[in-house]
């Protein structure tokens, strides 16, 4: 499953065409991640933080949640979407690997000393003026992808900081 979290502005009204991709197995998972993307609500048990986002969205007490997790996961991220917080996306573009020219174009940005390789929305935008549409499109669906590429040298997002299969990344390792 995939989804996209729109960014918001500060009257809490989604952005079209921005936002984050998470992808998890189901709906219970992405719950999961959203809910670990601040320390401010990594705490919270889910069931309190999906009813806390829901009433801050749909304003006071709101309609319950199923008592199944599963299904009160579900119910949730489709509250979010008939709010326009989050859009689903198809799975079949989850695994997409990388684009033919991906090294490529970014070899070509990073040469011309026209942006900081960090600056995601410029390394975008540049990426597409220099002739490599494709690179640019995939840029902009998979920013968290392009990060760990960024940082790590990686594809895949799996790793902590140090470079280990571990799920949680920890300050003390």
């Amino acid at each position: 499953m995939k989804i996209l979290i729109r960014s918001t502005t500060l009257d809490g009204e989604p952005i079209p065409g921005s936002g984050e991709m998470l992808q998890a197995a189901d709906c219970l998972e992405v719950v999961e991640l959203m809910r670990g993307q601040t320390p401010f609500t990594a705490s919270r048990a889910p069931r309190d933080y999906m009813t806390e986002v829901l009433s801050g969205i749909e304003g006071g007490p709101t309609q319950p949640l199923p008592e199944d997790a599963a299904s009160a996961a579900a119910e949730f991220l489709t509250r979010l979407a008939r709010h326009g917080l989050i859009e689903f996306l198809p799975d079949d573009k989850a695994s997409d690997p990388w684009p033919e020219r991906f090294l490529e174009a970014l070899e070509t940005v990073r040469l011309s000393g026209r942006t900081n390789m960090l600056d995601h929305p410029e390394v975008t935008r540049l990426t597409a003026e220099m002739g490599y549409p494709e690179v640019a499109e995939w840029l902009a669906d998979h920013r968290r992808e392009y990060a760990a590429f960024v940082l790590e040298g990686t594809r895949p997002l799996g790793k902590n900081f140090g470079g280990k299969e571990d799920t949680a990344p920890c300050a003390d390792k």
